[in-house]
């Protein structure tokens, strides 16, 4: 049985390509990988310090907002209960 004629086993063959072909083409495919590892290394970097950037931001806002909480007083009239019920005037007494 011939294996050239087979349809399920591949094989490479270089039809007409010299070795010379063949190493620059992978020269090529290799500067391509390092490209993409680069880019990838580079977009993840840069995700990174997004990711760091809106965590400060947020940290800062919030941070801001509890000191503001904090500091915040509350402002209006009361009256103690307990000094009204002293000051208020006996009930006129009946003959």
């Amino acid at each position: 049985m011939a294996h050239d004629k087979d349809p399920r086993v591949l094989f490479f063959t270089a039809n007409g390509q010299s070795w010379l072909q063949r190493v620059i083409l992978f020269l090529l495919a290799a500067a391509i990988a390092a490209l993409a590892f680069f880019f990838l290394t580079m977009a993840l970097i840069a995700g990174a310090m997004l990711a760091a950037i809106i965590g400060l931001r947020w940290w800062w806002l919030t941070r801001k907002l509890r000191a503001a909480a904090a500091r915040e007083t509350f402002e209006g009239e009361y009256v103690v209960i307990e000094h009204a019920r002293r000051e208020r005037p006996a009930p006129p007494r009946e003959p």
